[in-house]
């Protein structure tokens, strides 16, 4: 189906494709480079042969050529512009973010197995703000993983825990990240396509 919405950000843009080509038409007009190739051969499952050709279809409209992309080694995306960008995907969903500003992205299918899996990843304080309709449980939970993962995404240490080192208030749509050596806060939005969740997050202030 191709991009089906682009959301205008303080410092760049989101585009979202709704996944519902074959791969053959996924890879059309799609010049790959030979790191690429790996990681598109190295994915053992269709659905995520199809987000990664999304992505770099997202790219290639906007001008943006696969040899432009790259990843350091904690696996974080850059572009050789400067420019900053996120990806994430879920399902028969891909977003890309490019902005001026550091940013952070992610998508979420809203599930119920979320709520057996919290403990894991929310601190006291978010397990005692959750709404106790079950339903409304689930999209509370849903947004604070998905929250957790677009501030995962903007910070260079891979050694953030979800449930001791990041703190998500709902009903402010705030959050903030503390370490020993340091506090970072966040704001984000929310935005709901189908039964997903869609997170941007961006630096508030920095301590």
């Amino acid at each position: 189906m191709g991009i089906v919405r682009e959301i205008e950000l303080p410092a760049g843009v989101l585009y979202i494709w709704h996944i519902t080509e074959s791969l053959e038409e996924l890879s059309h007009d799609l010049l790959l480079s030979d790191a690429s190739q790996q990681r598109l051969s190295a994915k053992k499952y269709e659905q995520h042969q199809k987000a990664f050709l999304a992505v770099r279809q997202i790219l290639r409209q906007n001008g943006i050529s696969d040899c432009e992309l790259s990843y350091d080694d904690k696996g974080k995306p850059r572009l050789r512009s400067g420019l900053h960008i996120s990806i994430s995907h879920s399902f028969d969903y891909a977003l890309v973010a490019i902005s001026q500003e550091n940013i952070g992205i992610d998508i979420e299918l809203k599930r119920e197995k979320i709520i057996r899996l919290k403990d894991k990843f929310c601190n006291p304080r978010e397990l005692a703000q959750a709404p106790a309709d079950f339903q409304l449980q689930v999209d509370y939970f849903t947004e604070v993983w998905s929250v957790k993962e677009a501030l995962y995404k903007m910070c260079n240490s891979r050694s953030l825990s979800f449930a001791q080192d990041m703190s998500v208030c709902v009903f402010e749509k705030q959050a903030e990240i503390i370490q020993a050596d340091f506090s970072v806060e966040f704001t984000y939005k929310t935005f709901r396509i189908d039964d997903y969740v869609l997170v941007v997050s961006q630096v508030k202030r920095v301590k």
